[in-house]
């Protein structure tokens, strides 16, 4: 979910870190007549600006830039690198949406950019077209990882236009709620795990330096992906000279999984429909589960969760733009 007012990443909750203290303090409050989140001083936007259609979401001009900067890297890269015909052909459908994103950002002066959600959902469409197209006929590795970049994209949009136009009374304040704290150890982990995952109905968030050797975890998530289209995003390491490692990740590539790589990355976590969170010491490899001694929490607390999840998000959208980087 993204923040209303500003839109950065916020986790659980319509408002980033920062408004969610102001709106301690009094300084955000929530429109009586739309139901938006807004700076108190500075009134309401959308009641403001009632000739703007309601239809329209608002961006930061910084976000269209870097997926289109992204898309336009990928079409570039595909472009010269692209295996077959039908993956250039792809490509330019690409290179298109990232056409028409820079139409948007390239004006310097505009900070927010107002965009009709019909267009939003169209791009995040056929960018999902477009990825999972590929990722079913394509057996070029490098190929694969592109899919996968342009799949994380589209998904990002779609997650975009959910966060503003989702009923807001469904989303719980943020006071201190009942929660369930689980202490959790050694061979208790990865049937806890397994558990969280089965119950999917949304998305599945994992980040773990390794993954490899754990089949049910495999089998686990290829069934909710496919029986229930759960979102599965994967933040790991480069599997390097790991051979396990990298068979397994290619895999879940192949799952249309979306998966980002960061070789800093040293955290272990899961959250499942942003509601459930686990954390602790193990990775998602086999030693960890069956032999070595590892201790972790589960936990519901909304807070948690939501501070958990812009953690993820963060580190995830790091690892994305890191490679693009000139």
């Amino acid at each position: 979910m993204v923040c209303q007012i500003c839109g950065k990443k916020s986790g659980y909750y319509p408002l980033c870190a920062e408004h969610f203290r102001m709106r301690d303090d009094g300084l955000v409050i929530k429109c009586k007549e739309c139901g938006k989140w807004h700076l108190k001083a500075e009134g309401c936007s959308g009641c403001k600006h009632e000739e703007r259609d309601s239809s329209e979401i608002m961006f930061e001009r910084g976000l269209l830039e870097q997926w289109g900067k992204s898309l336009f890297r990928i079409f570039k890269l595909g472009e010269k690198h692209g295996a077959k015909v039908y993956d250039l052909d792809r490509y330019e459908g690409v290179l298109r949406i990232s056409g028409e994103l820079r139409e948007l950002w390239k004006d310097l002066d505009n900070k927010v950019v107002y965009i009709p959600q019909e267009q939003l959902e169209d791009w995040s469409v056929e960018l999902d077209a477009i990825a999972q197209d590929g990722l079913h006929y394509s057996d070029d590795s490098y190929d694969i990882e592109r899919y996968s970049d342009i799949l994380g994209i589209a998904e990002e949009i779609h997650e975009q236009v959910q966060s503003y136009s989702m009923d807001l009374d469904e989303i719980p304040e943020p006071e201190s709620a009942l929660s369930d704290v689980t202490f959790v150890k050694d061979r208790e982990i990865l049937p806890k795990l397994l558990s969280m995952i089965d119950r999917a109905e949304k998305t599945i968030l994992i980040a773990s330096p390794w993954i490899w050797g754990i089949k049910e975890l495999e089998d686990i998530l290829t069934k909710v992906k496919e029986s229930r289209n759960v979102s599965i995003r994967i933040l790991t390491r480069r599997a390097d000279d790991d051979v396990h490692h990298e068979e397994t990740i290619r895999g879940f590539h192949k799952r249309r999984f979306n998966i980002e790589t960061s070789d800093y990355l040293h955290a272990k976590l899961v959250i499942v429909d942003d509601k459930d969170l686990y954390i602790g010491s193990a990775n998602l490899v086999e030693p960890s589960m069956n032999r070595n001694l590892e201790a972790g929490i589960c936990t519901n607390d909304q807070r948690t969760v939501s501070q958990a999840l812009a953690y993820f998000d963060n580190a995830f959208s790091e690892a994305f733009n890191r490679r693009f980087v000139k």
